[in-house]
């Protein structure tokens, strides 16, 4: 079993994707006038912690390429499957291919929430038309 890196997973970037989403979901509260103080105080909360995050698993690849005693790691991303040269100017990171990988998973994930949500979307229509547990128990006619 391989249990990944940590801070690079797909709950991790998800988590920090919606900390930098907050921001830009409140704007439209502020030009309504109905955002708070309390509401972007969580906002900088949130964005302090993700940018947290972010710093720690940076400083994590440079502490760890120092260790390993490489300045140069070839980087595996897929720029580098799609185009050559491309590639030679992707980021020269270890952690390229986990990250990739992170936001495949997560972006998979997500379409597949989307589909999801439309497939029951579609199909309660159909169990609206049918009726109701209650009338069904009446014996009455319907009026």
């Amino acid at each position: 079993m391989f249990a990944g890196l940590p801070g690079i997973g797909v709950g991790t970037l998800f988590y920090v994707l919606m900390a930098l989403w907050m921001p830009l979901w409140e704007i439209p509260r502020v030009i309504r006038r109905t955002s708070s103080l309390a509401r972007w105080r969580l906002i900088a909360q949130q964005l302090l912690y993700a940018s947290g995050i972010i710093v720690t698993v940076m400083f994590a690849e440079r502490l760890l390429l120092w260790i390993l005693g490489q300045s140069k790691v070839a980087p595996f991303s897929p720029a580098a499957l799609l185009h050559a040269e491309l590639g030679a100017r992707a980021s020269a990171s270890i952690l390229a291919a986990p990250i990739a990988a992170s936001i495949l998973l997560l972006a998979g994930l997500l379409v597949a929430v989307e589909l999801l949500r439309l497939v029951l979307k579609y199909a309660q229509p159909r169990a609206r038309q049918r009726r109701p547990l209650n009338d069904a128990l009446d014996p009455s006619p319907p009026s």
